[in-house]
């Protein structure tokens, strides 16, 4: 029997998150997963989750996680393997690297040099737990009450973001939009930006939508866009949409792959906007793009079905929590 130990840090900052989901999938998995480090009163938690959200709320201290450290049990033998969720495409943590026999990366980019023991895995969104995926799964028959719906955060002067927001405004359709402009950027660009996308019809806030509501506003939507995050990474929201079952409609694919990649015109929808790798804006006119790949598959409702199926379908083969902890220890028991 296979036994897995988290060797978390003692004093993690709120980075610890970013392990939570692939802990969830292996604790689903194996049924324990014993942890060693993390403050005390986190540590003596009962379940994997509880010790993980406690030192969340507990975070102060300097040692990042976005690269967790495992150990494997099996048959006598300790196999050492790490899980790198940071959203860029090098490898994070080359000590990690070092240390162990496999190394999983979240952000992945096919065609990137990597050491042989850098392999693909499924960006876990570290804000959910076993409760909140059930939710997100109850929702895949929510009735369809609005053609396009498109909550994102704006990061300072990201002309991509507002493109895309202008584009959608745009459309002869119903629509739920709202650009958040999350605090710790450029107040004059922060207004200027504000004042563009309202004049285009888009409503902007400051105030973080909670999780449920959100999800709540994208259920009921006929297609859901979705841009990549940072780094053009694959977002959080990605597990989210394709547990709801979403039909998801990609402004630009994102580069990384994770082991089953999900595809274009099989569990989304791609724009096929063509965004430089160092994040910036696309040249203006790839933006349309945008609202003539929405407007046709608005008028498509039976490809709207289908996709939303293989999302839902992708979820539970290849996403949930145990499906990504099935293929981790696959590799790490060969």
């Amino acid at each position: 029997m296979t036994r897995v130990r988290y060797l978390a840090p003692r004093r993690p900052n709120t980075s610890i998150a970013y392990q939570r989901y692939y802990l969830l999938g292996l604790e689903e998995e194996l049924g324990r997963v014993s942890v060693r480090g993390l403050p005390l009163l986190a540590r003596v938690a009962p379940g994997v989750d509880l010790k993980i959200r406690l030192a969340y709320r507990l975070a102060r201290g300097p040692e990042q996680a976005y690269v967790g450290r495992y150990e494997a049990r099996l048959d006598g033998r300790t196999v050492r393997f790490a899980v790198d969720a940071h959203d860029g495409r090098a490898v994070f943590d080359e000590e990690a690297l070092a240390w162990s026999e496999v190394y999983f990366k979240a952000n992945r980019w096919p065609g990137d040099d990597y050491d042989p023991r850098v392999r693909p895995v499924v960006n876990g969104n570290g804000l959910v737990d076993r409760g909140k995926l059930e939710h997100l799964r109850s929702l895949r028959d929510a009735p369809k009450e609005v053609d396009v719906a498109y909550v994102s955060n704006v990061w300072g002067g990201r002309e991509h973001s507002l493109r895309v927001f202008e584009q959608l405004a745009g459309l002869d359709c119903s629509k739920d939009l709202l650009a958040i402009f999350p605090e710790g950027f450029d107040p004059s660009e922060d207004a200027e930006n504000m004042e563009r996308l309202r004049a285009a019809g888009v409503p902007v806030t400051r105030e973080p939508v909670p999780p449920t509501e959100l999800w709540r506003r994208l259920s009921r939507a006929r297609l859901v866009p979705l841009r990549a995050g940072k780094h053009l990474c694959v977002s959080w929201r990605m597990i989210d949409l394709l547990a709801i079952g979403a039909c998801i409609a990609y402004d630009a694919l994102p580069p990384p792959r994770w082991p089953i990649p999900f595809e274009a015109g099989v569990h989304v929808a791609d724009c096929g906007v063509e965004r430089p790798d160092d994040t910036e804006a696309a040249p203006e006119a790839e933006y349309e793009k945008v609202s003539r790949t929405i407007e046709a598959l608005l008028a498509r409702p039976d490809e709207q079905t289908r996709l939303r199926t293989a999302a839902a379908r992708y979820f539970d083969e290849h996403a949930a929590p145990g499906r990504v902890a099935e293929y981790v220890l696959g590799l790490v028991e060969r």
